[in-house]
Parts: structure tokens; sequence; C-alpha cells
């Protein structure tokens, strides 16, 4: 015997429902995806009164019985996040992501097309339905293989879209972004690869996307360029560098650090290292972060990072040795205690020293090569590490930071 839900899978893949038939079936998967409480929130979204405010005007109409008989029952009612998410991984195992594509080409009128209001609604439905399941992380590979990803590129497709097309695009492109946190972006067909980097940038560009959005949209992007250079070159030809650059100012620290972070694993890319490492009013902003540890350690962590790898290029490292602020990030950085601050202050020190002439100089006049000689005689037994407690981790981490001073002090010498 079936269950209901197996039942609504096999009638969106095995029938060809009609208009009104696949709207309820796509309204459906909607709401099971979903808990009542953020159905509530949402349906205050833009609105003058917030859903606490108007509670308080209804309890204002309410005997206390009526109130004794809400706050007995609302226990009952509450639908947890972790029933939704139980609910979700049943709808994946079920194959309701698949019924869900199915009714994408089938049930939901064109993908690319125009389609009529009840088509709109429906595509509207599904997209949503997508998107809330995606937030359960366990269930997007399955998405994925269930053809989600590939039926959601489609929704880009369309031209001339109304404003109820452009809202299903954001929500299209912001459950690409989900599912692509997670992805390894190998197991990914090249069209699916290629296909997802234009909706992820155009929605970073978006001004009216949430921090939320941006900020898994950054994510995603981050993932699939770690994947390989042709996946970085898709990115610049879409003008990935300036939005990413962009981002990178943004009023939230977290959109900044995922900002960073994807701009670091596009480090390699030739465009990249030409047209922004090589802008002096770009490393102001790479210096800044990484001063700012204290505040934000993660994005500090990244920016140092982009600059060890970048400081490789003998154009970047020269135009870095101009920097006023470099000798106080390379003074801030190797005294702050963090071993992997310190380890990516020690990689531009030993770039910087090995391009010679001025970098090297710049090196020497700010004391890097003095706190290297001294900081390599410290530890390098490993006798003064035994009373600091490190952990394992800590030692190793050390034993890289002490060989690296002695590399950069052997090269002076």
């Amino acid at each position: 015997s079936q269950t209901a839900l197996e039942r609504l899978v096999e009638l969106s893949c095995t029938s060809s429902p009609s208009l009104a038939a696949s709207y309820g079936l796509a309204t459906i998967f909607s709401l099971l995806a979903v808990s009542a409480e953020t159905l509530r929130k949402e349906a205050f979204e833009g609105k003058e009164i917030t859903a606490e405010q108007y509670d308080e005007l209804q309890n204002l109409g309410k005997t206390e019985e009526e109130k004794e008989f809400e706050s007995k029952t609302k226990s009952v009612m509450e639908d947890s996040l972790d029933a939704v998410n139980e609910r979700i991984r049943k709808m994946a195992s079920c194959n309701v992501p698949r019924a869900m594509v199915k009714l994408m080409e089938n049930g939901g009128g064109s993908v690319s097309g125009g389609g009529g209001t009840t088509s709109e609604h429906t595509m509207e439905q599904l997209v949503m339905a997508m998107n809330r399941m995606a937030l359960e992380e366990s269930v997007r590979g399955t998405m994925v293989q269930q053809g989600c990803l590939s039926a959601l590129l489609k929704v880009e497709e369309k031209e001339k879209p109304t404003d109820s097309d452009k809202k299903t695009l954001r929500n299209a492109r912001h459950c690409i972004a989900k599912m692509l946190i997670t992805t390894n972006p190998s197991l990914l067909t090249i069209a699916q690869r290629m296909g997802s980097i234009r909706p992820l940038i155009q929605l970073v560009r978006d001004d009216k996307v949430n921090d939320l959005q941006q900020f898994e949209a950054l994510l995603s992007l981050t993932n699939l360029a770690s994947a390989d250079e042709e996946t970085k070159g898709r990115i610049v030809a879409e003008k990935g560098i300036a939005t990413l650059s962009y981002a990178m100012y943004s009023d939230h620290e977290m959109v900044r650090c995922a900002a960073t972070e994807a701009m670091v694993n596009m480090v390699s890319h030739p465009t990249v290292l030409e047209e922004h490492f090589s802008d002096s009013e770009k490393l102001k902003v790479w210096l800044a972060f990484a001063l700012d540890h204290e505040e934000n350690f993660e994005c500090a962590r990244a920016a140092s990072g982009g600059l060890a790898m970048a400081s490789r290029d003998p154009k970047v490292a020269e135009v870095l040795s101009t920097m006023k602020k470099l000798g106080e990030m390379v003074k801030t950085l190797l005294e702050c205690g963090n071993l992997e601050l310190m380890h990516r202050m020690l990689v531009i020190i030993l770039n910087m020293m090995d391009h010679g002439k001025q970098c090297k100089e710049k090196m020497i006049s700010c004391g890097a090569l003095a706190f290297c000689a001294a900081y390599a005689d410290s530890y390098h037994d490993g006798s003064m590490a035994d009373n600091l407690e490190f952990s394992a981790a800590d030692r190793g981490a050390l034993k890289v930071t002490v060989d690296l001073a002695k590399e950069i002090v052997k090269l002076y010498n």
C-alpha cells in the first residue's frame, strides 16, 4: 500500500495533470516543506505590522478562557524545525524532487516560454518548494541527482519576465546557491557547473535580495571557484570579479568575509592578479581586512591568505611593497600570537624576500627579518614549545612557522 506522499509523487510523474491539478500538487509540496510559524512570518513581510504586534492586538479582544485554551493547545499545534526537516527528508526519500521536476516539464507550463497565469503560479510554488527543501543540507545531493539544479537553470531562460517571474527567478537563484554550497563541484556536469555561475553572480548583484541570499550565493561561488581554471575563467567572463569586489564593501561582515573568500579562490587566474591585486586602491582593502583580525578573524584569515597567494606574482609584490600599511600589517600579524595568521604573514615575507630589490628592502626595513631571526632562534629546537601547552595540531603549525622563519633568514644570508 502506498502512503499519501507516494501517491502524490506517482500522480505527478506518471500522468499529465491539468494546470489546476499541477498547481495543487505544487502547493502541497511547498507547504509540506515549511513550518506554520515561517508561513506566518512570510505573510507579514513588507507589512506595517509584525506578527507579534498582530497577536497582541488579537489578544486584546479575547477572554481569559480563550487565552488559557490557546496556551494549552499551543504545544500540540507547534511545528518545530526538527519536524519540518524530518518531513523534508521523507519527501526526498519518496522522490518528491523528481516529481517537482516532472511538474515543471509537464504540468507547470513551459519553463522558458510564456505560460498562462496559472502556469506562473505553479512555477512559483514549485520553485518555492525546492527552495524550502534545500534548507535541509542532507537532501541537497538528492535534489541535484533528481534534476532540480538543471530544472532551476532553465528558469533563467525566460525572456521578459513579469514581476511575479522576477520573484520566482530570485527564489530559483537562491535555491541554486543553497544546493551548491555543499555540493562537490567535481560531481556536477560541465553544463551544470558553468550554467550555475551567471545566476549566482546575478543574485549577488541584485539589490532586492537580503544579506542571507547574498551570503549563500557567495559561498556557492567560492565552492565552484575551487573546481578548476575553466570555472574561474567563466566567473571572470561573467564580470564576476567586479561583483565580488563590490560585495567586499558590504555592511554585513559575513557577506564581506564570504566575498573575500571567493576572491581568494580566484587568485590563481591571471586576470584577477592583473586587474585586481595589482591595483593599489584594491590592495588597501585587503590590508585593512588583514589588520582587523581582532574584530573579524575569519575575514582577516582569508585576506592574509589571499595576499600570501597573490604576492608570489612579481607585479603584485612590487605594488604591495609601496603600501603605507604594509609595515603595520607585518608587525601586527607577526605579533598577534595566532599561528594561522603568522603562517600567512611569513609566506608573504618569504615571497617578498624572494623577489629581491625593493620588496626585500621593505621587509628588512619594517623589521620582518629581525623578527624571523629571533623567532627561529627561540623555537628552532622545539624545547620552548614544551612550556606553551600546545595541542598536537598547534605544535605542527608552530614547526611550519619556525621552518618558514629559518628559510627567510637563510634567503637573506
